[in-house]
């Protein structure tokens, strides 16, 4: 009986070693399932990122792509505008000069009905073709303001135009960026507490650049409230 006990705890102890190495084998699998679901997330998590990183890169190329637009169109705009007021002066100035040259033709065929009697025919028909070109070049001159002036009515609306696209170009990046920002807060949620720090460290940069970009859509859309304001000024 007693040499019975040592070899019982033999087996018991040999027992307890095979248990422990299932025990350990099994660990070290559990372990290397971990290890590569952990590394799979992190490829997922990768991707994820550099799709966000690209989709803003390309909305930061077509926010300033849009910038560019405005300000080129509000550019040509306002020289046209300028341009017209200032053909417009000249326009006005030439067309008192020639109504003031008109009085004095009419005023040189009133002063004497027995002058025009004894004036030639020579002079009398010089006379009615200045008479003529002066009017031609008022009905010129007319016809040159009003084609100017539905330029300008043209120039106006294409503004307002281009100006409503805009706001419409800068809701939808608005709204996109938002929808960047919900995928960026699901990745986070998904990471555990012990997750990558660089992983972390990338997304914050993410949100922060986000952020930048929400400042910018609120500059221009002051922009185009004071370039509105300046519309209606004019």
């Amino acid at each position: 009986q007693q040499q019975a006990e040592p070899e019982s705890l033999l087996l018991q102890v040999e027992a307890l070693q095979s248990q422990m190495k299932e025990q350990a084998e099994l660990s070290r699998e559990q372990t290397e399932a971990l290890l590569e679901d952990r590394r799979v997330r992190m490829e997922e998590m990768q991707t994820v990122i550099e799709r966000d990183r690209s989709k803003i890169h390309s909305l930061n190329e077509k926010l300033h792509r849009t910038q560019q637009m405005l300000y080129d169109s509000t550019k040509d705009y306002l020289e046209l505008k300028y341009e017209g007021r200032s053909q417009e002066r000249v326009w006005m100035v030439e067309k008192d000069r020639l109504l003031q040259e008109l009085d004095r033709c009419k005023e040189q065929l009133d002063v004497s009905k027995d002058d025009v009697l004894v004036i030639s025919d020579h002079a009398l028909e010089e006379r009615q073709t200045q008479n003529l070109e002066i009017e031609d070049k008022t009905e010129k001159l007319a016809k040159r303001l009003h084609l100017m002036n539905q330029r300008y009515e043209a120039m106006e609306k294409r503004r307002n135009l281009e100006i409503e696209g805009f706001k419409n170009d800068t809701r939808i990046l608005r709204n996109q960026l938002k929808d960047v920002e919900k995928q960026l807060y699901k990745v986070t949620v998904g990471v555990g507490e012990d997750g990558d720090m660089f992983m972390l460290h990338n997304i914050h940069q993410t949100a922060k650049r986000s952020k930048k970009m929400q400042s910018e859509l609120l500059q221009l859309k002051a922009l185009i409230y004071g370039v509105e304001t300046d519309l209606r000024n004019l």
